[in-house]
């Protein structure tokens, strides 16, 4: 089994969040402050070439089978400069383009935004895969709270990457965070309620990008 992420929290009132479980172990040192990048500069993520160019607050209207949701979208063009077929978002691994992006996050604002989902967008298609070198619109869901306010900027961290030459089970290699540090502690297993130490990545964020909120 691979590490799983684990990500520092920037400030006492201000929480980093991403898919998964999270945990709060202090504040970044100084030679770890990712580098502030402008919005629709390329970030180079290795695993992801990435351009956040936007954000927005949307509601999903209720149907037959859903309540209305609010929705923060995080809009960007990623690229996947491999060789392989990766994928937007899907279950807990981190090698998914929607498992690299961290949002900081105020308290005084109400709960955290939940991601729900991560789509590829091309004309009237939602997909969760991205294809080798072929540019991709993708849409990064994170859902409201009913009490939950959005600020007019939003701060947005992206992690790095690095690929391991061989897994234990596939000799082919894998791509996983790329990490800053490691921390191990107990956890309770949600399915067979069984206690183990869990060593956990805390990643290199190499990016801190500022975009505006449209309404």
């Amino acid at each position: 089994m691979r590490p799983r992420a684990l990500v520092a929290a920037s400030a006492t009132t201000t929480v980093v969040v991403a898919a998964g479980v999270l945990w709060l172990t202090g504040g970044l040192r100084a030679a770890d402050t990712p580098a502030t990048v402008r919005a629709g500069q390329e970030v180079d993520q290795h695993l992801f070439r990435t351009r956040l160019v936007g954000a927005h607050v949307t509601t999903v209207p209720k149907t037959k089978f859903a309540a209305a949701r609010r929705l923060l979208v995080i809009n960007a063009w990623v690229v996947n400069p491999t060789r392989e077929t990766t994928g937007t978002m899907a279950g807990a691994d981190d090698d998914v383009f929607a498992h690299g992006i961290f949002l900081y996050w105020n308290t005084r604002n109400g709960p955290r935004p939940t991601l729900k989902d991560a789509q590829g967008i091309a004309g009237d298609t939602l997909f969760r895969s991205l294809q080798p070198r072929l540019p991709t619109y993708v849409a990064v869901q994170y859902e409201l709270s009913a009490t939950t306010m959005v600020p007019d900027h939003i701060k947005v961290a992206l992690a790095a990457y690095r690929r391991t030459a061989a897994g234990v089970l596939d000799p082919r290699g894998y791509w996983g965070y790329q990490p800053r540090r490691y921390t191990t502690r107990v956890e309770r297993d949600p399915f067979t309620h069984r206690s183990g130490r869990v060593t956990r990545i805390i990643p290199v964020l190499v990016a801190n990008v500022t975009l505006p909120v449209k309404r």
